[in-house]
């Protein structure tokens, strides 16, 4: 049999890495020490370098004694005089461009790359796409639609760009890879969403042979479908046609870019139009096999939504842990959610959850941690963020060999605490799960709201059509029993009162949508949003009362 060029490239990357990573496994704490020392060594000279005494540092234990753990804040005047001045202020070499990420509100935060970091960060997602072609190579058959932030968003004052890592990353795939994206690089870079998904769908909807997507956000391709059956009439006749109706709102390096894609099929446009009007993901591209999305904590809620939309040969696969600031890990077999840390790239320390939230901090390596155990993530990357806390919560899921594999399991501002509940966004997703499978529905998008004043939650999930919804009374009454049963505070600050009754509201269709929108026009990256599904009512600015579908239930849980 004549293996295709994909297949012995990814084969072989497979072949590589496994033999790589299997002696990482056994030797976690050499590469960690190995790394830590080559990346304060490099350095030394630097303005935090020097300002830090890098050249006295003699292992991890001094590492810990000298560099307090920093968080953004603590090294935007380093990052700002490379920017400004062009000091060697965090890294000896010169940033090759930054990753641009925000909080809700706020000056955005500009992430220095340097070239070495960005070549490690390549060779991740080579491993990564190798081992998704080990457990599932028949999602390589066919043409691939991969979904990311735009690789630069703009430039800064020193001439650098600014954007996402993902889009850098995807930049430099494999051209035997990139040869089969549905999408040019540009269309990524559209600022319009709206814009954006329609071109999407427009070039993908000609595309029967799609196998594999690839979007960090399930939720991104829930609202593909939803946009889909809005404008289906228009896009079949624009694939009938071979044009976009859309094609005068883009801009001209798009517009030239897509120009060459967009082709009359009229077998295609008979195709899509015998298919019912809620057609699913299925149904459009029906050699679909692999999706490679988030899965763990809020992305959970679409990732389930998304399955109604899929048939059983198609799989999800874990993206694995990714932020802006690093990539966390990989993941390597078919058990979603575990991931085997980049531990030859990033040097980790963990703190225990209770231990960081109690004020008493005890840091800890790789080799220290506990299966079961929920850790603090702090992180020192080759592009000068060191010991930066990222305010992410991972699990312990188990061990290859004596390395921990990590699962993300929430943002550590996903916690609430009304009268000492501590309710975590873990426990709240785990009871809304429940409670709607309990009803035989799926929630496409939730959110639960402390509302301090009136000390009780206000719970708001969208569940697609709200003709054939149950009492919210009833979802309430179900969450409350759950949570009961998960949070033992929860049950006893309920029990003497203190907690109020949860206040259950389901939503208009296109609810989670608008929530995306409104926060991404505050400065959130689309491409990489990440919904958290617990919050204070005080830092929540989206207005969810517009969105309520019957304003008269209001629930009673005593």
């Amino acid at each position: 049999m004549t293996l295709d060029l994909i297949t012995l490239y990814l084969r072989l990357t497979a072949w590589q890495q496994g033999a790589r990573i299997a002696w990482m496994a056994r030797n976690p704490m050499k590469v960690q020490h190995r790394l830590l020392a080559r990346i304060l060594a490099e350095n030394e000279k630097t303005s935090f370098g020097r300002e830090h005494e890098f050249e006295r540092i003699d292992g991890y234990e001094e590492y810990v004694r000298t560099i307090p753990v920093c968080e953004f804040e603590d090294l935007r005047a380093f990052i700002e005089a490379e920017i400004n001045k062009g000091d060697a202020a965090l890294t000896a070499s010169s940033p090759l461009c930054y990753m641009r990420t925000s909080g809700t509100t706020g000056k955005p935060k500009d992430l220095p790359l340097i070239s070495t970091h960005l070549s490690a960060l390549q060779r991740i997602q080579r491993t990564a796409v190798a081992f998704q072609h080990r457990n599932y190579p028949e999602g390589f058959a066919g043409s691939i639609l991969a979904i990311t932030s735009p690789a630069s968003e703009g430039t800064l004052s020193n001439g650098k760009p600014y954007g996402s890592a993902s889009g850098v990353v995807s930049r430099s795939t494999a051209r035997s890879i990139r040869n089969r994206f549905v999408l040019p690089y540009q269309v990524l870079g559209i600022a319009d969403s709206r814009l954006k998904y329609l071109l999407i769908l427009r070039l993908a909807l000609e595309r029967k042979d799609i196998s594999y997507i690839g979007a960090a956000n399930p939720s991104t391709l829930l609202a593909l479908i939803k946009i889909y059956r809005e404008h289906r009439e228009q896009l079949i006749s624009d694939i009938r046609s071979g044009d976009f109706f859309l094609l005068a709102d883009l801009c001209a390096d798009v517009a030239l870019a897509v120009a060459p894609r967009l082709s009359a099929n009229i077998a295609r446009a008979d195709e899509l139009a015998r298919m019912d009007s809620r057609g699913r993901l299925a149904d459009l591209w029906p050699e679909l096999r692999l999706i490679v999305a988030w899965t763990c904590a809020g992305a959970g809620v679409a990732a389930a939504a998304l399955k109604q939309e899929l048939s059983p040969q198609t799989k999800i696969l874990e993206l694995g842990y990714v932020s802006s600031e690093f990539r966390g890990t990989i993941t390597l077999g078919r058990s979603s959610g575990s991931g085997f840390p980049t531990l030859d790239t990033h040097f980790f320390e963990f703190v225990e959850r209770d231990k960081w939230d109690s004020g008493q901090p005890e840091f800890l390596t790789l080799d220290k941690v506990r299966k079961g155990g929920l850790y603090y993530v702090v992180v020192t990357t080759p592009s000068g963020l060191y010991r930066y806390f990222i305010n992410d919560l991972v699990k312990v899921t188990g061990f290859l060999h004596q390395t921990p594999l990590l699962r993300f399991i929430q943002k550590g501002k996903g916690v609430t605490s009304i009268t000492g509940e501590k309710l975590y966004e873990s426990q709240v997703l785990a009871a809304v799960n429940a409670g709607m499978q309990s009803l035989g529905r799926h929630a496409h998008f939730l959110m639960m709201i402390a509302d301090e004043t009136n000390s009780l939650y206000r719970l708001y999930v969208e569940a697609g059509d709200i003709e054939t919804l149950p009492s919210v009374e009833t979802l309430a009454n179900l969450v409350d029993a759950k949570l009961a049963a998960l949070n033992l505070e929860y049950q006893a600050k309920r029990e003497s009162l203190r907690l109020g009754s949860i206040s259950a509201h389901w939503l208009l269709p296109g609810a989670g949508d608008a929530y995306k929108r409104h926060y991404v026009a505050q400065g959130q990256r689309e491409g990489q949003f990440k919904t958290v599904a617990v919050a204070y009512l005080k830092d929540s600015s989206f207005d969810f009362t517009s969105h309520i579908a019957n304003a008269v239930y209001e629930t009673t849980t005593d």
